[in-house]
């Protein structure tokens, strides 16, 4: 299932005539931080959110980190 979401996910971003990329971090309630990469597809008049990956933040979540967390969820969408 996790690979059929992820090639769908794929094809539909390379089709895409606009997108846009997000990121937010979130804590939980047992105290644990994560952030969550979100691109965001213009479709006609529509705009459509698709979750790329959602990573636990280790280290106090650094720019470094947060960069290399970006960094791999575009190389993963672009399929470098």
């Amino acid at each position: 299932m996790h690979n059929i979401v992820f090639t769908s996910t794929k094809v539909v971003v390379h089709v895409a005539v606009y997108f846009a990329i997000s990121c937010n971090a979130v804590t939980m309630i047992d105290n644990q931080s994560w952030v969550n990469i979100h691109a965001y597809l213009v479709e006609g008049f529509k705009h459509i959110p698709i979750l790329l990956n959602l990573e636990i933040l280790v280290g106090g979540g650094t720019t470094n980190y947060l960069t290399n967390v970006i960094l791999k969820s575009l190389i993963w969408l672009m399929g470098i």
